[in-house]
């Protein structure tokens, strides 16, 4: 069984997987892992050593702001460099971000918010994210989806017949630097910070498969609101929702607001943003919402739930 202790025991000894575990270990703040100055030094020896892994988890921290470097040019810096060891995920990266320096254009892009309804407070975003970049997530999602689940309290979770697409989620920490461009983005969209972002997820539809409504929001006058109390209190509420559509050519799929009358479907790199809670913090019962029936084709869909507190790194 390896313990901290038999990773510390092969950090010394200059294991490289060793030195970045242990770091990751540190960061994520788990039970007898290092300091977090020690996580440093761990994962400058593990990258000294040439590690592509040590190289492509630091120009995650690098773009999310932690550590010492906090640049998204530093963060490209460390890609080119596994790239260069000849690590392919990194080299797929490169034909997203620029081979030869960071082409920022994308990223950079005006963010034009089109108000498509008051309370609850709704905007869309035409092309927000680039094609590239959707064909990226609809690939990194591919290998890990499961069958999609609701939250229940104490983190629990469970199948319901009221969902049945998959999903795929990527902890804050494992998501690479094109992702963490995305966060970005989304976090400029919405003007919130990284912090509050709950890990991203990318979902999938199939013929036939639906959401049905539901809130995003914990509701006072839902039977959820006294169970999740103790998880409101530490995170707060969740305030806000973006949704990015990553495909195009399916039928049916809007992502429907009944107590609107309102549909949404957004072509490939668009996005929806609608807030659960209103300016004075209290829930929108408008926000319920629906992704509906797909009828043919499969649809593909970035989520990305934002608390109105920083939540825990995973």
């Amino acid at each position: 069984m390896i313990t901290i202790a038999t990773l510390r025991d092969s950090a010394r000894a200059g294991d490289a997987q060793a030195q970045l575990t242990l770091a990751q270990a540190a960061i994520l703040r788990l039970r007898d892992a290092p300091s977090v100055d020690e996580a440093e030094a761990l994962l400058e020896a593990s990258c000294a050593q040439n590690f592509a892994p040590a190289l492509l988890f630091k120009s995650v921290l690098t773009a999310r702001g932690l550590g010492r470097a906090k640049s998204v040019s530093g963060a490209y810096a460390l890609v080119k460099r596994a790239a260069a060891l000849g690590h392919s995920e990194a080299q797929d990266m490169l034909r997203i971000l620029g081979a030869d320096a960071l082409d920022m254009t994308p990223w950079r892009k005006t963010i034009e918010l089109e108000p498509l309804a008051d309370a609850p407070r709704m905007f869309s975003i035409k092309g927000f994210l680039p094609e590239t970049v959707c064909e990226w997530l609809i690939a990194a999602a591919k290998t890990r989806l499961t069958r999609a689940v609701v939250n229940l309290p104490d983190s629990a979770t469970t199948i319901s017949k009221g969902r049945t697409n998959s999903s795929a989620g990527f902890a804050h920490l494992e998501g690479d630097l094109v992702m963490q461009l995305v966060s970005r983005r989304i976090a400029r969209a919405t003007g919130t910070d990284l912090s509050q972002h709950e890990p991203m997820n990318v979902l999938h539809y199939a013929p036939g498969e639906e959401y049905r409504p539901h809130y995003d929001v914990i509701t006072p006058w839902g039977p959820d609101g006294h169970a999740f109390a103790s998880e409101a209190q530490a995170h707060g509420l969740r305030m806000a929702t973006v949704l990015v559509y990553l495909n195009a050519g399916y039928e049916g799929g809007e992502t429907a607001f009944p107590r609107l009358n309102l549909h949404y479907k957004g072509e490939r790199g668009d996005a929806l943003i609608f807030w659960s809670v209103s300016e004075r913090g209290a829930p929108e019962r408008d926000s319920l919402h629906a992704g509906t029936p797909v009828l043919s084709g499969e649809k593909w869909l970035l989520s990305q739930w934002i608390r109105q507190r920083p939540v825990p790194l995973t």
